[in-house]
């Protein structure tokens, strides 16, 4: 009877308390956590990998200057403190003293200015390289301070900054692209390489003299499955403790299973449609509204996204700085669409359900990747409800982005593009609403003067409540004009099993991977109390 009440006692600690009853001390130090993946590994080198499970294990293996944690701010890393000066040019960071690389070598601000001018460095190439089109020069002060001038100020640019350092003793004079430390990566992180085996296995261990100590895990394994169908398999055998982005079906099957945690949140990605301003039909804002109006959002999130999405209401995701909750999504008002369209013009003449001007039917014509599912979904449904306000849309497909040349927009005509759009922190809502980003990829550009400049006084801003004011007239602005129909933030699934604990922090919008060196095994706490 003793030993039931205990346990019942450590199972309330551990569930009511959220952990929060559990001390540094109690918590116990071993076990493995074996990761199931569906993405191969690349190369695990901060200074070129962009994709696959590797990313994750950048956030292990290494650390940063500075950091993103659960509630997506910035805070310290490497640098316990930093100063930015009253311009908003120089960033002085003050690193911790005594982190070690795994090999033992002492990393210091030496290490921070290789990074950095290996990123900006054109022969190496790396994908990172645009973020640092802002710096004048880095500057290594003394051994642990470290010194950023930039061109002009730039309040995003810290979080440009959220790059994992790697060892100038290492890497100096190596072939960066083709060296050995790509397959076996030395950091300073909670966590050290030890192998990369058959099946590209890659099996981790504890990093002893970590400086926020010793993680509670033992090992962290990453298996590599062929398909989503094997890694749901392993998961349910036991072979895999935790996995991300797992099938919507899934997650509702062990959503309320007690031996695993799941977790479902939208992400901050949207589905819109983009439009081409350029284009006679679409410069008329009341069309646009008026697809706006025709859009029943809830309806395409139940039958697209059965349930698991979050209205759009513009280019910023709910909660972050420029989110504006005075912005209210256009309702779904097919009388109202009609009201617009007759005002435009529009009319059905000859009662076959599409309206006509000048003898021309009312056509949109929608750019839609074949290679998503989830697209084709989404334009099906769209395609249904502006049927009902006399839209025709006539969808046009591609498969890879080699044939979306100028001429083929042309000749087709393409008014639209459904597509996905970053909705996170303000350098990814300018790289589609800032009509002077550099960045290519963009079929057409949104040119909107008080746009720009509003989004030329938040860079420079060093204030946050004015950052926030000019980024909520932003989306204010924008969502106005609807020069996209903004549809929806889709939802992720990841899955947990209940024997690890403290894990909460790990499953939010920013999922920082660093957060794994807390987590531990429950029943090690037990057997912890029953020796």
């Amino acid at each position: 009877m003793r030993v039931i009440i205990f346990t019942l006692l450590i199972m309330l600690t551990l569930t009511v308390t959220g952990n929060k009853g559990i001390t540094k001390q109690d918590k116990p130090y071993g076990g493995i956590l074996v990761w199931g993946t569906r993405n191969k590994p690349t190369i695990i080198n901060p200074l070129f990998t962009t994709s696959s499970v590797s990313m994750s294990l950048l956030d292990l293996i290494f650390n940063r200057l500075v950091r993103i944690g659960s509630k997506g701010e910035i805070e310290p890393d490497l640098a316990e403190s930093w100063d930015i000066s009253s311009d908003g040019l120089v960033y002085t960071f003050y690193l911790r003293k005594g982190v070690r690389f795994h090999d033992g070598v002492e990393c210091t601000a030496d290490d921070v200015k290789f990074t950095y001018e290996s990123v900006i460095n054109p022969k190496n190439n790396s994908p990172f390289n645009s973020l640092f089109e802002s710096v004048n020069d880095f500057k290594v002060i003394d051994k642990y301070t470290f010194q950023i001038i930039l061109k002009k100020p730039s309040s995003p640019f810290i979080y440009r900054l959220v790059r994992e350092i790697t060892p100038k003793h290492i890497l100096e004079g190596a072939d960066l692209r083709n060296c050995n430390f790509n397959f076996h990566p030395i950091g300073t992180g909670p966590f050290r390489f030890k192998e990369w085996g058959k099946d590209n296995q890659i099996i981790l261990e504890y990093n002893p003299g970590y400086y926020e100590g010793r993680p509670y895990l033992d090992r962290i394994i990453v298996k590599v499955y062929p398909d989503s169908r094997d890694l749901w398999t392993g998961l349910m055998r036991g072979e895999v403790d935790y996995a991300t982005f797992i099938e919507r079906e899934d997650y509702e099957v062990i959503r309320d299973d007690p031996a695993f945690k799941a977790y479902a949140f939208p992400v901050d990605i949207y589905y819109a449609l983009f439009y081409n301003l350029d284009d006679p039909l679409l410069t008329d804002k009341r069309i646009r509204e008026a697809i706006a109006y025709g859009i029943d959002r809830k309806a395409l999130i139940e039958k697209v996204a059965y349930g698991y999405g979050m209205e759009c209401v513009g280019p910023f995701y709910p909660k972050s700085l420029g989110f504006n909750p005075e912005v209210l999504p256009f309702e779904y008002n097919p009388q109202k669409s009609l009201e617009l369209l007759r005002e435009a013009g529009w009319k059905d003449k000859d009662n076959d359900g599409i309206l006509e001007k000048r003898g021309e039917e009312l056509e949109l014509r929608v750019l839609v990747d074949t290679r998503s599912e989830i697209y084709q979904r989404i334009i099906m449904a769209i395609r249904q409800q502006l049927q009902q306000i006399g839209i025709k849309v006539k969808v046009i497909l591609y498969d890879n982005e080699d044939m979306l040349t100028e001429e083929f927009l042309k000749n087709l005509r393409v008014q639209a593009h459904l597509k996905l759009f970053m909705a996170g922190r303000a350098d990814d809502i300018e790289e589609e609403w800032y009509s002077k980003y550099k960045r290519g990829g963009k079929l057409w550009v949104y040119e909107d003067e008080e746009v720009n400049k509003l989004f030329e006084l938040g860079e420079i801003s060093q204030d946050k409540k004015k950052r926030q004011e000019i980024y909520q007239k932003i989306n204010q602005l924008i969502y106005e004009k609807q020069p996209a129909a903004f549809l929806y933030f889709p939802f992720v699934f990841h899955v947990v099993s209940a024997k690890l604990a403290n894990t909460n922090e790990y499953f939010t919008l920013s999922m920082p991977t660093y957060t794994m060196k807390d987590w531990y095994m429950r029943d090690k706490i037990e057997s912890k109390y029953f020796k």
